[in-house]
């Protein structure tokens, strides 16, 4: 099933984030989340953990935080110490376009834009769904 729905958007740092160009090049992990969704910062820390040091793996975090909350993310994304590009879904148009209904929601896609897997809700075992979903070890 193919079901690329890219975007270009600005992240949280002022970085503008090619989603379609990531894809070409490695596997993209979109994780929907907000600051205030219970178990968001702790799958996204799993996941930082698990694919965070990897060439071959890009998570892009898309909070469901407004823009007037941007700080707050910036001082969470700090304190966990994620690197990865957080964008602020403002008006939850991203969400709307990728099906997203509930918090946490991760789409995997494999390098080159094939979706792999949607986890909806928290999921203790993501990373292994995940690694499986990908074919990676």
């Amino acid at each position: 099933m193919i079901w690329i729905l890219t975007f270009v958007a600005t992240d949280i740092y002022g970085n503008r984030i090619n989603v379609d160009s990531l894809m070409k090049e490695k596997h993209v992990i979109l994780d929907f989340w907000a600051t205030w969704c219970n178990h968001c910062d702790e799958e996204l820390d799993k996941l930082n953990e698990a694919f965070g040091g990897r060439e071959d793996v890009v998570i892009v975090a898309i909070s469901q935080d407004s823009k007037r909350n941007i700080n707050r993310v910036r001082q969470m994304a700090r304190s966990h110490g994620w690197n990865f590009p957080i964008i602020i879904d403002d008006g939850k148009k991203l969400s709307s376009r990728y099906g997203v209904f509930g918090l946490p929601t991760v789409i995997a896609y494999e390098k080159g834009g094939k979706m792999k897997r949607k986890v909806f809700g928290f999921n203790p075992r993501l990373v292994e769904i995940i690694k499986r979903a990908l074919n990676l070890r």
